[in-house]
């Protein structure tokens, strides 16, 4: 009977489907925080009388405020 020792490098590189969903799961994350940067950036170039037309100010607002990690 062998036994085999594997690294913390072995497990993840010698499985290429976690680190394909890996990849995935952080190329998704990075989409989406670009998605909320570009976003709020157009709100705050929004004048009150665009935010007051969309209804919800202080929601714009509070949203603006965010980082892009938050959802």
């Amino acid at each position: 009977m062998t036994t085999q020792s594997f690294s913390s490098h072995d497990n993840v590189l010698g499985r290429p489907q976690l680190v394909s969903g890996l990849r995935e799961r952080i190329v998704t994350t990075l989409r989406e925080w670009r998605r909320r940067i570009h976003s709020r950036h157009e709100l705050s170039q929004l004048s009150e009388l665009e935010l007051k037309d969309i209804g919800f100010p202080a929601r714009v607002e509070a949203e603006k405020a965010k980082p892009f990690w938050r959802e």
